[in-house]
Order: C-alpha cells, then structure tokens, then sequence
C-alpha cells in the first residue's frame, strides 16, 4: 500500500559526476580537451590541403588558375568549418558558450582565442555541456606526434637544413 504522506519520488536517474564520456572525431557536441582539439581540429585541415597539392600536381592543374582558386577555397571552407566545430566543442568543455567560436573569424582575437583554448584546462567534473571527455588515446597522441613532426619538416625545409 502507498504512503500518501511519503516524499515523491523521480524515475530520472541522477547521472554520476565522475563519469566520462570517449570523445569522437564527428561529433558535434559534447567536450573535447586541448590535446584533442589540436589534432581533430588542426589534422583534418592538413590532410585536406595536403589532397589538394596532390590532385593539383596529379592532374596538372597548375595552369587552370580559376579550377584551383575555386578548389582552395572550398578547401578553406571546409577547414574553417571544421575548426569551427571544434572550437564550439572546446568551449564548452570550459564552460563557455559555443558562439564564442565566432570569433575565429576576428584576426586579431582568433590567436588570442586559440591561445585561451590551449592554454586553460578544462572542467573537471560535468558542467551543463555534459561529462568531462576521457583521457587521451594512443591515436591522438599518434596524431599529435604526426603534427609535430610535420611542423618541422616544414621549417627544416624552409631553411635547408640537411
């Protein structure tokens, strides 16, 4: 027989502060920290342009110089937007709103933004963008390492070095 003079009770289950959740590449929600904001940002940019200098030097588009100004932006479209994306994520795992991210679009702030973004940690516990993103896998680490080694090749060939 029910109480009627018992406290309600809720079917929604209370969800655990401790708990964490695996961040995906695709996804546009939820948290991701600094380490995975550099490498599910920053990576699918360098690849995208890295596939545009092959199919301009695959195809010899060098000489059709509208085809390969309509493909580089589209190629800026694309990275702008996923950077964007990221960006959105990365605020919310400080706590920020995610229209901060339009900032990004500000040169003088976007370096100061990308700056707060790498240098602050994010929320240890859950905030109202969900639970805190898990620890770093062996792939992003990977992927990091990869960025880092492109950066400097990149500068080893710029000035001649070996």
């Amino acid at each position: 027989m029910d109480n009627p003079y018992a406290a309600p009770a809720s079917t929604t289950p209370v969800p655990d502060p401790r708990a964490s959740y695996t961040p995906t590449p695709f996804s546009l929600d939820g948290r991701i920290g600094r380490l995975r904001y550099l490498v599910y940002g920053f990576l699918p940019a360098l690849v995208l342009l890295i596939v545009l200098a092959f199919l301009i030097g695959q195809f010899g588009l060098g000489q059709r110089r509208g085809l390969v100004q309509l493909l580089a932006l589209g190629t800026a479209l694309a990275a702008l937007a996923i950077a964007l994306a990221m960006t959105r994520r990365r605020l919310h795992d400080l706590a920020r709103p995610g229209w901060w991210a339009l900032l990004m679009l500000a040169p003088p702030l976007n370096l100061l933004l990308i700056g707060y973004l790498l240098y602050r940690a994010g929320d240890g516990g859950g905030n109202r963008y969900g639970p805190p993103p898990s620890g770093n896998t062996t792939l992003v680490a990977a992927g990091m390492w990869g960025i880092l080694m492109l950066g400097v090749t990149l500068i080893a060939a710029q000035f001649e070095i070996g």
